[in-house]
């Protein structure tokens, strides 16, 4: 499968923008105009690459990786600092 740039970068803005990232629960990623199995598979390569915190939750029964996604991480902040640096869309995070 090939990987949306675009599509990479709502998932690390909706990590981002949610309130209880960091809290320790698991975030509900939905991205609109995306299918359920389109954005798991790039929230599992976000995931490999060390952009977000999670863990994996994947089993035989699953229909696509299954990550429980805690927060972002410093070098997805990063990520999206380079590419959108004064998007209104997100808020500073420190």
């Amino acid at each position: 499968m090939r990987i949306d740039p675009v599509l990479c970068q709502n998932i690390l803005i909706a990590v981002e923008s949610d309130p209880s990232a960091g809290s320790g629960q698991s975030l509900s990623i939905f991205v609109d105009g995306y299918d359920e199995k389109i954005v798991a598979h790039h929230v599992k390569y976000l995931w490999d690459e060390g952009l977000i915190t999670g863990s994996e939750a994947t089993h035989l029964q699953s229909p696509f990786p299954e990550i429980l996604v805690f927060d972002i991480t410093p070098d997805g902040r990063r990520l999206l600092d380079e590419r959108e640096p004064e998007s209104p869309r997100r808020r500073i995070g420190f």
